[in-house]
């Protein structure tokens, strides 16, 4: 009885961490900016800030990728941007959006590519890597829907659904 018992243990321990290697498996882990080089933030654009954080890229980094170079009608918008930074050091990207929708979209991409830094207003630090999980409501191909989640310390941050079929 006792073997038994030791053998039943062994085998939930067991079972228990590779549960969680798994669960490890799910995620990537990307590197931000960790430098708030003035020169490299000459010409700032904030893509997040709430009372926790602040989420911010450089102009050629926001101007030289999604949407502009994917979503149609994001001409004009880069046009403006790169008028009002000619004036303005900071911009907000809320400013500079067809759609508020899109906001979350724009933020997730700077996100998964490590594009953007994020300062922890409360630690008063910069944050040098996130957690992305890519996710699907079942196991492909039958997944109806599917997305991205982005953790910062270890917390859900920001959820996108990217497909629906």
């Amino acid at each position: 009885m006792k073997s038994i018992m030791i053998l039943i243990l062994t085998i939930l321990l067991i079972a228990g961490c590779k549960k969680d290697e798994e669960n490890e498996l799910n995620f990537l882990s990307i590197d931000l900016i960790t430098d708030d080089n003035p020169s490299l933030f000459a010409k700032t654009v904030i893509l997040f800030e709430d009372s926790d954080y602040l989420i911010k890229t450089n102009l050629d980094n926001y101007v030289n990728s999604y949407p502009f170079d994917v979503l149609y009608g994001y001409d004009d918008i880069k046009n403006k941007v790169n008028r009002d930074s000619e004036n303005r050091d900071t911009l907000f990207m809320t400013d500079y959006l067809h759609h508020t929708k899109d906001s979350t979209y724009i933020l997730a991409h700077h996100l998964e590519n490590g594009s953007c830094l994020i300062f922890d207003k409360n630690a008063n630090k910069i944050i040098p890597t996130i957690k992305m999980e890519v996710w699907s409501d079942s196991p492909a191909p039958l997944a109806d829907a599917g997305g991205r989640r982005f953790y910062v310390k270890n917390e859900l941050f920001l959820e996108t659904t990217d497909w629906i079929s």
